[in-house]
């Protein structure tokens, strides 16, 4: 099957493109699970390197950082805690990225269990991951390394009976703007209350709360990227806040800057952005 390029907005990664980024969709029968795969290559970086701020919104990923000659060493990151990342050198990298709860599904751990900055994924005890790794280590071609990893996720997808569960069936609706009670969401699936945020928990990592409240944070960093001229009062608005004091304090929690350092601070990394394209 061909791989679809994807926008590369939707790595979470930012919009590196000029860092060789790229995006690209999964296969039809990983969508539930995979939101998207990411390259980035790039054979020579500035002295300094660059930085990248890594903002949690209850997705996850698998990343494969590729050495000539050598089996790509392969982590996991589950964090829900801004982050950041340092990149210098070369860039060679892989990445898987998880919806909230796709890597329960997929890798079957425990979303607590994950949600360090970098696990080693030979923590997990996969038995066909180091197969996977010397396989990759046999090609540099972007599109045989992401058919490579798609093929074993299908095989991951088959041997763990992965399945809709119905926690990720009332993800959308967790997710919209008019968002019911935790008692309607646990009743909606058939749980109790209890049943429901222990499941929650377990293959999302974090509260019902918790997932809104950084994907409605996802949702005003996308607004403020789209059109930085929109007042922020719209943006609080169209991402579900109503209270723009309590939209500026979680962001800032969230993200560890106000909207408006934010605007800012994406305005300067796009002049730099131009500048170093230029070059």
């Amino acid at each position: 099957m061909p791989l679809l390029i994807a926008s590369p907005d939707v790595a979470p990664v930012g919009n590196l493109q000029h860092l060789g980024l790229q995006a690209f969709m999964p296969h039809p029968l990983l969508a539930t699970w995979i939101q998207c795969y990411w390259v980035m290559r790039q054979p020579v970086l500035p002295a300094a390197g660059y930085r990248q701020t890594l903002y949690p919104d209850g997705g996850s990923s698998l990343l494969f950082y590729f050495q000539p000659g050598k089996r790509p060493l392969c982590y996991f990151n589950g964090r829900q805690t801004l982050s950041r990342l340092q990149l210098s050198g070369w860039l060679d990298i892989v990445g898987v990225r998880f919806y909230p709860g796709g890597a329960f599904q997929l890798l079957d751990h425990d979303a607590p269990q994950l949600q360090s900055e970098a696990v080693n994924a030979a923590d997990f005890d996969i038995r066909t991951l180091p197969l996977l790794q010397q396989r990759l280590a046999a090609t540099t071609q972007t599109a045989e390394r992401l058919g490579q990893i798609e093929q074993w996720l299908l095989q991951q997808m088959q041997q763990r009976h992965a399945q809709n569960s119905p926690i990720q069936q009332i993800l959308p609706v967790l997710l919209h703007q008019a968002t019911p009670s935790v008692n309607q969401l646990s009743l909606a699936v058939n749980l109790s209350r209890r049943q429901f945020e222990r499941k929650f928990q377990q293959q999302v990592g974090v509260t019902p709360g918790q997932l809104k409240l950084l994907q409605r944070i996802r949702h005003a960093r996308q607004l403020i990227n789209l059109n930085p001229q929109q007042s922020l009062t719209d943006i609080a608005l169209c991402s579900g806040f109503y209270d723009q004091p309590h939209f500026i304090r979680q962001f800032q929690r969230i993200t560890g800057q106000t909207p408006g350092q934010y605007r800012q601070r994406k305005q300067h990394q796009a002049t730099m952005s131009q500048k170093y394209n230029s070059v």
